[in-house]
């Protein structure tokens, strides 16, 4: 028998009626904007239909000192789906002088997928001023689909106090956990209810900086329910199980009649005698040629049959017929449920399920995976769902918590090697070779198949002013060269008058510019978020050309640079350049390599140096003294 309420416990947290502006000191006084307050409860009670509802109740109040502030708060977001409305909704601006300005409700309005999140329901709040504060209350009412979810307890300010309350009925144990140093939620019982609080004080704001993941950096909370001691004494919900049940339960459903349609494929690409790497690497090109993917929902989207027939699926949908064939192929594989370690990173010692967001398949006799996104090819797994754990379902329904390893920074190369030639004017003509591996030849064969096939053209001039592309080759450019990771490479030659400039009776050689634009990393502020790179990198450069007769060259120094920093005795991140003069060639070499792509906070001083050696290099300017 469930506990029923007509109304959730919280009911009577109220706004105040007669606001006053809040004493802050100077400091706070002087900031941009700073919230004052966030309180956030969930409250889960039944209903008289027996049915779970979750009331969802939100008070913010932001201090506002600037324009940009302003703009920045003066909209408010709430999610909604069909069945989600509104109990309460208050909102208003306080002035400077004390005068409140409501909410006009006609304002409020509904938006549907902002930013492929979800709809939301938007109100605008008028009448505010600098140095006055916003203020917003609602409730939100809904029927439970999913007992789980994530709250982000960091804002776009600093928070003086942030709340959050999780209430349920004495039967439904909520577990919750706290992430990036917000604290952990205490439980206390009361006699009907069970509610778990926490609250953190003096919260600072979280800018977004390079070499980041801001989003999985800030504060948060997951929460899922874990037991119902009415119906299911002692048998834990939301856990790892479960999760592999319903994503198999997901992913593998296709019928007889559709398992026949698969295999009447797998026998037109003649898989019989061909080892498990070319088996997969056949139906992967067989799928990713034949169904475009596509935005929508629905079996025309998701049901293999239709997907074979339409030629056409959603993420989902290109799961499941991967799945469908690489089961009808009898190829041993697993099912990987993962998070994009950019917005979250997976915990392998608690069962959020707000971290199940991406699917990828692990070939257990060749140790790699296969994506069901068309930009990915077999071999290693995304580098956004890579460094990080998985939940690994094998067909039989076994389930492991498992790393997800990343490739090491050889895997990932970018070479250049450039060929310059003085004419007798000092006309600058190079003859040029750049060269991509791994994550970025995947990257770039992506764009040039699907997106723009001219933009290598812009890639092998970056950096470098008033440069003319007179011949272009490109090589290797097609998916088929990616499992084997064969480097996608590009021949040109190129005329460019910007590298030299007269000086006097000398020429300025800008050497440095050959290695292409180079981002610099300055010290703005001290460093808040730790060191995140996409995937280790490793950049190879050789320039040679030969000294002029009549000249002599300066400044060869300025192009060895020694950069490094080392961990427990090994390189792991540096940049290295040196020369080499055989009678007039000149031959100089550039390393740089990022073999740790995370580190702490306390080594950016030196990661930046390591970024900056290679701005420094493309900086080098060589000096032909005439002789």
């Amino acid at each position: 028998m469930f506990l029923q309420a007509t109304e959730y416990t919280h009911s009577s947290y109220k706004w105040n009626e007669n606001p006053t502006l809040h004493e802050l000191d100077k400091h706070e006084n002087e900031l941009s904007s700073i919230v004052i307050k966030e309180c956030k409860i969930l409250e889960y009670i039944y209903k008289t239909d027996n049915i779970l509802y979750l009331y969802k109740t939100v008070h913010k109040i932001v201090k506002v000192n600037t324009d940009q502030a302003i703009e920045m708060f003066n909209k408010v977001f709430v999610p909604m789906n069909a069945r989600t409305e509104f109990v309460v909704l208050q909102a208003r601006a306080i002035s400077p002088d004390g005068k409140i300005t409501n909410i006009n409700k006609e304002n409020i309005k509904e938006v549907e997928n902002v930013n492929s999140w979800g709809n939301f329901k938007i109100f605008a709040i008028e009448g505010i001023e600098k140095g006055g504060e916003i203020e917003y209350f609602y409730t939100t009412k809904a029927p439970v689909s999913d007992p789980y979810g994530r709250e982000y307890m960091q804002s776009d300010a600093p928070v003086k106090e942030s709340v959050i309350s999780i209430i349920s009925p004495n039967n439904l144990i909520f577990e919750a956990k706290s992430y990036n140093d917000f604290p952990d939620l205490e439980l206390t019982k009361g006699d009907s209810t069970r509610t778990l609080t926490a609250t953190a004080e003096n919260i600072g704001f979280l800018p977004e900086e390079s070499y980041s993941t801001y989003r999985a950096n800030l504060m948060k909370v997951d929460y899922k329910l874990s037991y119902n001691n009415e119906m299911l004494l002692g048998k834990k919900l939301y856990d790892w199980e479960l999760a592999a049940e319903t994503f198999k339960g997901l992913i593998y459903d296709y019928s007889e009649e559709e398992a026949k349609l698969v295999k009447k494929v797998l026998k037109k690409l003649k898989l019989k005698r061909l080892n498990t790497d070319e088996k997969v690497k056949k139906i992967e090109t067989y799928l990713k040629n034949n169904i475009s993917p596509e935005e929508g929902s629905g079996k025309e989207f998701t049901s293999v049959g239709r997907i074979l027939a339409n030629k056409y699926a959603n993420e989902i949908g290109m799961s499941r017929i991967l799945a469908a064939f690489l089961t009808e192929a009898k190829i041993e594989h697993q099912l990987v449920v993962t998070s994009d370690r950019n917005s979250s990173r997976f915990d392998q010692d608690f069962a959020s399920w707000a971290n199940f967001t991406d699917i990828i398949f692990f070939v257990k006799e060749s140790e790699k995976y296969v994506s069901p996104l068309v930009f990915y090819r077999y071999g290693a797994a995304p580098y956004n769902l890579a460094n990080n754990y998985g939940v690994f379902i094998a067909q039989n329904g076994k389930t492991d918590i498992k790393f997800i390893p990343m490739p090491t920074a050889e895997y990932s190369m970018n070479e250049i090697e450039a060929n310059v030639n003085f004419g007798e004017n000092f006309d600058v003509n190079v003859d040029m070779r750049h060269a991509w591996t791994g994550y970025r030849a995947n990257d770039f064969r992506f764009l040039l198949q699907y997106r723009d096939k001219t933009f290598l053209k812009n890639r092998v001039t970056s950096g470098i002013e008033d440069a003319s592309v007179e011949e272009i080759e490109v090589h290797n450019n097609n998916f088929e060269f990616a499992p084997e990771n064969k480097a996608l490479y590009v021949e040109s030659k190129i005329k460019t008058p910007s590298l030299i400039e007269k000086a006097g009776k000398n020429y300025l050689f800008k050497v440095g510019h050959l290695i292409g634009g180079q981002m610099e990393l300055y010290q703005e502020h001290e460093r808040q978020n730790p060191i995140d790179m996409d995937y280790p990198t490793y950049y190879e450069r050789k320039i040679s050309f030969d000294i002029p007769k009549g000249y002599k060259l300066q400044g060869l120094e300025d192009a060895k640079i020694n950069k490094v920093i080392e961990k427990n005795g090994e390189k792991v991140n540096a940049f290295v350049s040196d020369f080499i003069i055989e009678k007039d060639k000149v031959i100089i070499t550039a390393k740089e390599y990022y073999r740790n792509i995370s580190l702490p906070k306390e080594d950016y001083e030196n990661f930046r140096q390591v970024i900056n050696a290679a701005a420094d290099f493309n900086k080098v300017v060589l000096v032909f003294e005439k002789e």
